[in-house]
């Protein structure tokens, strides 16, 4: 049994434990913020104090210290000749900026005013300079972190107090990068500066209210701070409302007490009441009169009239028919991976059919991916390890927190798409119920083997998680590739080495492909693949067309850009053997790859680039074509398993499939 268990632990014991956290919780800050402010500026949006073209919230910003609630730039009067100038097909080319509110001639924002008042304007009136929107969600991030540093240390000092420091300290790892706010950072404009700021409000109430569940003398203190902290989410993300039922965490002792007919404190209870709810409600009546001023609505955020890509008052729908296809995006959707870096890929397209309306996902990846969060379930699940929790206060705030995650799962998941952005609203508070996960699995697994096997699940699933919210940045959208190819080259070429040493670029796995086959009959009119290479939205085909019963014709396609088709049909014999040679630049490395050392450019760009297909020893297509990367493991011989162009598979024989090696020439 745990120490935690049979008494307070040795002061020295404590005292070590407290040093290994602190020592554990700087280096994470740290890294943290490092990483946070480098991936916030190593894209799109380099670091700089001037406005830019899209910042809206620093527009916001000189609004508000000019005294209005609106932009200070004026929209195009042509918008107010438009019969509707909300419609994307009459207002094309009309406004400089996407998804703002347009309503009586001005231009506003839908987005929560709490990153403008309390950092952007504040920072100009002191500056005469701008915080740029990716530095303030850098920051915002950060500040999310810290507080859920602060509460897992406020955790294990209550609940877990003979826990080894570095236990703890392992978890602030997962509590940095399991977030997924890397990959947030990777683009960071104003969707995702509002997200960083709910982000780290939310957290600082979890924080607050664990505190305030001490009952000590400065409860009140903590129910406040919870409450302004909430409120200021909302003000950030108003889809946080009905998440503020984690405020009651607090009172479910006093709940139970009342349900056994029990003494009550009722005078202490309002108090407490009031405390949490005085502040909450003050921000909310301050959001209600801001819309108010704005649009005459006090429930009108101004989504109602903002322009974008789709109709808001007519498109863009939300409908309980889309939490299936969300709840699959967000829990279930495995992510593609690749043999080459940064070895995380987008999602695959899934088997079943979207529904009416809805619009799609944006670069979405399931938790099922990060599998440090599955260790939440050991707080919920009835297991032996979960005595402490129920009859402590961490069962009450585990409770709160997974009703949070429940009710901005619910709303965001009627939403028409599914966007990653949205993950850093769904899933960082479940982090610290996932670490007292962890401090139950270790309390409770002994000693000896199955300590070490425990051990080694949670730490490999934590590296795992954190690996993965690495490399998903870095890969998102290929941001990071197309501003930064100096840098990514260097990383690609230093991580691919593992790639070499695992065998992933020898002669069997690299280099054209020799195929021995026979084609189908009766096939004419249809199409099938023949090669395929790569991944879902990143993919390159060698197809088949059975033209006649005597011709037929071979094709190239490179997935949203088109290619080749042989012309005229080819003559052929569909009663014979036949041997196609496939040379293509998806068929080798990355180009960062150490493969290509020592290697003349010339000579990389015509592997790369070049498209040779020879039939019997006949060329029949060539050019010069891109082609997107493709790892030995996702190169498919006669099926097509990343979509439905070109059919699904070659209904013919393949009687031999080899690679034919390639001369590496320097």
């Amino acid at each position: 049994m745990d120490a935690s268990l049979k008494g307070p632990p040795r002061p020295q014991r404590a005292d070590a434990a407290r040093r290994v956290e602190y020592a554990w919780m700087v280096l994470v800050l740290a890294l943290v913020g490092c990483s946070y402010f480098w991936t916030a500026t190593s894209a799109a949006n380099p670091f700089s104090t001037s406005l830019q073209k899209g910042d809206l919230y620093n527009r916001l910003a000189d609004g508000f210290l000019a005294g209005h609630l609106s932009f200070l730039e004026q929209p195009n009067p042509a918008l107010a000749d438009l019969p509707d100038p909300w419609d994307p097909a009459q207002n094309a080319g009309l406004s400089p900026f996407h998804d703002v509110t347009y309503y009586r001639g001005k231009y506003y924002l839908y987005f929560g005013a709490a990153p403008a008042v309390l950092v952007l304007a504040p920072w100009k009136a002191l500056t005469g300079t701008y915080l740029g929107e990716n530095v303030a969600a850098a920051l915002f991030a950060f500040l999310g972190v810290a507080a859920g540093i602060a509460l897992v240390l406020v955790l294990r000092r209550r609940h877990f107090p003979g826990l080894s420091g570095w236990v703890a300290g392992l978890c602030l790892l997962a509590v940095g990068f399991g977030n997924f706010a890397l990959v947030l950072l990777r683009r960071p404009v104003y969707y995702e500066l509002a997200i960083a700021s709910a982000y780290a409000f939310a957290m600082a109430a979890l924080c607050c209210i664990a505190l305030a569940m001490a009952e000590g003398p400065r409860r009140r203190f903590w129910l406040c701070l919870s409450g302004l902290s909430y409120g200021l989410a909302l003000a950030s993300r108003p889809n946080y409302l009905f998440g503020a039922v984690v405020l009651a965490a607090p009172f479910l002792p006093a709940w139970r007490i009342w349900r056994k007919k029990g003494a009550l404190d009722r005078k202490a209870l309002a108090r407490d009441a009031i405390s949490v709810a005085a502040p909450l409600l003050a921000v909310v009546a301050l959001l209600l009169v801001y819309n108010a001023l704005r649009f005459g609505d006090p429930f009108e955020f101004g989504t109602y009239y903002m322009l974008s890509g789709l109709h808001p008052q007519h498109q863009a729908g939300t409908s309980i028919l889309y939490l299936p296809t969300n709840a699959w995006f967000y829990f279930l959707a495995p992510a593609q991976l690749s043999a080459f870096f940064p070895f995380v890929q987008v999602i695959h397209m899934p088997w079943f059919h979207m529904p009416a309306g809805y619009s799609g996902e944006e670069d979405v990846y399931g938790i099922c991916n990060m599998p440090f969060y599955f260790a939440a379930l050991l707080v919920v699940l009835p297991w032996r390890g979960t005595r402490v929790v129920r009859i402590g206060q961490m069962r009450d705030l585990a409770l709160g927190i997974l009703a949070l995650f429940a009710c901005n799962f619910l709303v965001l998941s009627r939403l028409s798409g599914a966007a990653n952005r949205y993950m850093v609203d769904l899933f960082p508070p479940l982090l610290p119920v996932a670490c007292i996960g962890v401090f139950l699995l270790e309390q409770d697994s002994g000693g000896g083997l199955r300590r070490v096997g425990a051990r080694v699940v949670w730490t490999g699933a934590l590296a795992y998680t954190a690996a993965f919210n690495v490399f998903a940045s870095i890969g998102h959208n290929d941001l990071y590739q197309y501003y930064s190819p100096g840098s990514y080259r260097r990383l690609a070429h230093a991580f691919d080495h593992v790639s070499a040493w695992l065998g992933e670029t020898s002669p069997s796995r690299t280099g054209p492909l020799r195929l021995r086959l026979r084609f189908p009959r009766d096939r004419t009119g249809q199409l099938e693949p023949l090669l395929v290479t790569g991944l879902s939205f990143k993919a390159d085909f060698i197809y088949l067309f059975y033209t006649d019963s005597r011709h037929i014709q071979m094709g190239f396609e490179h997935t949203s850009y088109g290619g080749a088709l042989t012309k005229p049909p080819i003559e052929i014999d569909y009663g014979s053997e036949h041997t196609i040679e496939i040379d293509m630049g998806s068929l080798y490395p990355p180009v960062e790859h150490p493969f290509y050392d020592g290697m003349a450019p010339e000579k990389i760009a015509r592997l790369k680039r070049t498209l040779r297909v020879a039939l019997d020893g006949r060329e029949v297509l060539a050019g010069t074509y891109d082609f997107y990367d493709s790892s030995p493991g996702d190169v498919s011989v006669g099926r097509n398993p990343v979509s439905d162009a070109f059919g699904k598979r070659f209904s013919g024989r393949l009687l031999d499939v080899r690679r034919v090696a390639a001369a590496k020439e320097h």
